[in-house]
């Protein structure tokens, strides 16, 4: 009887822990759009863009591919919310699924930079040396490189190879552009934890090295790479839509930048929301991403706390 009890007090409790839970949340969301007004506006933005871009399928009104020349450059109508293009397709489902190829490779690019660019920091930062004095003279050239014309010239190698796969390739070149800015931010913050004399304490008691970088130093370490790769998705999203709108994108994909290049300009005339919308969509993504990243910087930031 005494085990019946118990389990069966159990779901009685979870409503009252569930309650709890979302009375938390709540109380947390609402702290942060009253100290961070901003900040909590750029995080609506982007929860409405990932969102779309995760729910494409069934959001999108049409297929953004489909071709329908009898209703070719139309206005603002019931059947098209923010009507056609100049070979009839439907802007609003190319925005909406433009919105989850620029979030992919962002998002993309930045888990490969942050995550290659940890590694790197923490090994030339905590093993110091020689490692340390060849990687920095490496990087040191790696950021003089112009961003731009590295991007141009690989999209152009690439588009001429048989088969390749544009959208992999974009997203492992904007990987590679942020690698060593990351690098060099990280490995700052590691020489200066290294100092402390909890990690002294650690490599007194015995602690191996690759023991104190992971157990120690990279947990003091991620809210720095969090909020570093929230504010570097923008410039992502930036350098996607100027590929697409050069040309060099991904051929056939619905793309914001795609949407504004020379092909749709002569038509912008005809229909003027050919150009203002994917702009819209392009500028709110930036100030989303932004906005939201700023205010994560204020908050995880322990130098920040006490200015505001």
């Amino acid at each position: 009887m005494a085990s019946q009890t118990t389990s069966g007090s159990l779901p009685a409790r979870q409503p009252f822990a569930v309650q709890r839970g979302l009375l938390g949340a709540v109380r947390v969301i609402t702290r942060f759009a009253t100290r961070q007004p901003l900040g909590f506006a750029g995080g609506a933005i982007v929860t409405v863009f990932v969102f779309l871009a995760i729910f494409a399928d069934v959001v999108a009104p049409y297929d953004p591919h489909a071709i329908d020349l009898r209703a070719r450059l139309q206005g603002p109508s019931s059947a098209h919310w923010l009507g056609t293009d100049q070979v009839g397709h439907d802007v609003l489902s190319r925005l909406i699924y433009g919105a989850r190829l620029s979030l992919m490779i962002g998002f993309g690019a930045v888990i490969i930079s942050s995550s290659i660019a940890t590694v790197l920091g923490l090994l030339s930062a905590y093993i110091g040396g020689w490692l340390d004095t060849i990687m920095q003279r490496f990087i040191d050239a790696w950021i003089a490189l112009p961003d731009l014309v590295i991007l141009i010239t690989f999209a152009g190698i690439v588009r001429r190879i048989p088969d390749a796969n544009m959208i992999m390739a974009l997203l492992f070149a904007l990987a590679f552009l942020r690698i060593a800015p990351a690098t060099r931010l990280i490995r700052s913050v590691v020489l200066e934890l290294r100092g402390r004399p909890f990690i002294e304490a650690a490599e007194s008691a015995g602690a191996t090295p690759l023991r104190a970088m992971v157990q120690h130093v990279l947990p003091n370490v991620f809210p720095l790479i969090f909020i570093t790769a929230t504010v570097a998705l923008p410039g992502a999203i930036l350098a996607e839509a100027a590929l697409s709108f050069l040309g060099l994108g991904p051929a056939g994909e619905a793309s914001w930048g795609q949407m504004l290049s020379v092909d749709g300009r002569d038509f912008f005339r005809r229909q003027p929301g050919l150009a203002i919308w994917p702009g819209v969509a392009i500028a709110l993504s930036v100030f989303g991403f932004n906005m939201f990243g700023d205010a994560l910087r204020d908050i995880l930031d322990p130098r920040l706390r006490g200015r505001r």
